[in-house]
């Protein structure tokens, strides 16, 4: 048997920022190991809901086109730019 329990917070910011910064702020933790410089590629989220910056080319280059199109972004590179609803991804 296999039960999901889904934590929802809500996290306000004045201007556009990374996922990662955002999400560091509020004390949610997120993978990464190369201190949010886009080398690591371990900091994927998958977007819900929102649009954001463009993929970087270290996205396109760590995460490959096939997973960008399915809302996998890096959270140390994307910003959000408006209300944004996002999942984390542990790998």
């Amino acid at each position: 048997m296999s039960i999901k329990v889904k934590f929802i917070s809500n996290i306000e910011i004045e201007e556009p920022d990374t996922l990662l910064k955002v999400a560091k702020s509020a004390r949610v933790k997120i993978k990464d190991s190369c201190d949010g410089k886009g080398k690591c590629g371990k900091c994927i989220v998958k977007i819900l809901e929102g649009t954001l910056s463009k993929p970087t080319k270290q996205e396109k280059k760590l995460l490959g086109e096939e997973n960008l199109s399915k809302g996998y972004r890096l959270a140390c590179e994307v910003e959000a730019t408006e209300d944004t609803i996002i999942e984390l991804v542990h790998k």
